[in-house]
């Protein structure tokens, strides 16, 4: 446990057995996958020999890192990885697979683009390659994708050239926006290494950097923050950027990046495997219903979606619960869904038809959850500190509820308490849910 305490704070352990039991309901909040990494105990016997401490207590901690085994909603063990190079932005925009990509949204990348696998992009990035941007729409799987990268990495499976990966979920900077590389290694206990990576220019590191759209202050070209000039390529000019971020968010970055591609989500053929695969005994069932509900097929394209629909439609098998038939109403039951879990894990057998017909104080407690979604989603903010903020009910309380859950890596914040959605996708649903009622 002693050496163990010496590994990265930035991340809970997984495994019951190392965790303190505790009827503290602090000890017991609800967790997501989207905020937390929840990395396992290290696994070293994959790692080749010779590396040093450092870079295997690194490696350790990365391998086995997905999926995390309290995701909600549950997350299978397999994934695909669809990815594509987006190319001169000049040419007609007429092939197939341009059009496979297209979804009618805001965070379409409305340009030239090729495929490529996963496998191939890997080997096309060398220690001369160092900024790539991945790009996509909220829920197409970029936070798993740098889970994936951390953990094939970990394993010695891509980046043979990369000797310190840092993997940064850029939404922990909430109280102290401004990243040093002091900061950074520190939080990794790695601090003793500064002064190497600052004299070889941080040749063989690579920071895979998680939601530039999350992060609490716009990129900006003219800025003179290390972070700015560690993206624009200005320091650590030997080392490798990997980072993710919303279309929208990354319109100044690309001028800067040396290559330039897209997460897609899921195609047709995927999106059945992966309910064949999933749900095995209720695949068949699934699958026709999606088919005769074209708008809520629509939706599977995206992987968050899909986990979210499959959730829901055992869930309502088995309670006999209407399905939905709108991108609303599978938010909504979803919500719903949350929230019934919540009184289950109480003890309470409970039947909510609507988000309206909940009991007090939850009913209270709820509304003050979607308001709070309103406030942070119109000023653009993902991770939620209560300090400031006129809400009358604790954290215990609004996080127990399911809806919101406790960041676990507080300490990027100055060891204030920091809460966040399950996904921005929920808090924009509870957004809109805040200004409709």
């Amino acid at each position: 446990e002693g050496i163990r305490a010496q590994y990265c704070p930035l991340y809970q352990d997984s495994s019951e057995k190392s965790l303190p039991k505790s009827d503290s309901p602090e000890k017991s909040l609800p967790i997501s996958d989207s905020p937390q990494l929840l990395l396992p105990k290290p696994d070293f016997d994959n790692i080749a020999s010779g590396v040093n401490a450092s870079t295997r207590n690194l490696k350790g901690r990365y391998c086995n890192l997905m999926p995390a085994q309290v995701d909600f909603p549950p997350v299978p063990t397999f994934s695909f990885t669809n990815l594509a190079l987006i190319k001169d932005t000049t040419e007609a925009k007429k092939s197939a697979f341009f059009m496979k990509t297209i979804q009618g949204s805001l965070d379409d990348v409305i340009e030239k683009k090729m495929t490529i696998t996963y496998e191939e992009l890997f080997k096309s990035i060398s220690s001369t390659n160092k900024i790539l941007l991945l790009e996509g729409r909220p829920g197409c799987g970029k936070t798993t994708l740098t889970r994936k990268i951390s953990r094939d990495w970990g394993e010695g499976t891509i980046l043979s050239f990369v000797k310190y990966l840092f993997l940064i979920p850029l939404r922990q900077f909430y109280k102290n926006p401004i990243i040093e590389l002091n900061t950074v290694l520190s939080h990794f206990r790695m601090a003793a290494l500064e002064k190497e990576l600052l004299q070889s220019e941080g040749e063989g590191v690579c920071f895979v950097l998680d939601g530039l759209d999350e992060y609490s202050v716009k990129f900006s070209t003219q800025g003179h923050s290390w972070f700015e000039e560690l993206l624009r390529g200005e320091v650590l000019t030997s080392s490798t950027i990997i980072i993710t971020s919303r279309p929208n968010a990354s319109i100044e970055l690309r001028k800067h990046v040396h290559t330039r591609g897209e997460v897609l989500g899921f195609f047709k053929e995927q999106i059945h495997e992966y309910i064949d695969n999933g749900n095995p005994s209720k695949a068949t069932k699934i699958k026709a219903f999606l088919h005769s509900h074209q708008n809520i097929l629509h939706m599977c394209y995206i992987p968050f979606h899909l986990v979210m629909i499959m959730f829901i439609y055992d869930t309502c098998e088995e309670d006999k619960t209407p399905l939905p038939k709108s991108e609303t109403e599978v938010y909504e039951l979803f919500t719903r869904l949350s929230l019934v879990r919540y009184y289950t894990k109480i003890g309470k057998d409970i039947v909510l038809r609507d988000l309206e017909s909940l009991p007090s104080p939850e009913c209270a407690l709820f509304r003050s959850i979607s308001k709070i979604a309103y406030d942070t989603t119109t000023n653009e903010m993902t991770s939620i500190s209560l300090h400031g903020m006129h809400v009358e009910f604790s954290v215990s309380d609004i996080a127990n509820l399911g809806i919101i859950v406790v960041d676990r890596k507080a300490g990027l914040s100055g060891g204030e308490t920091i809460l966040s959605f399950a996904h921005l996708t929920n808090q924009e649903f509870l957004a809109a849910y805040h200004v409709s009622t």
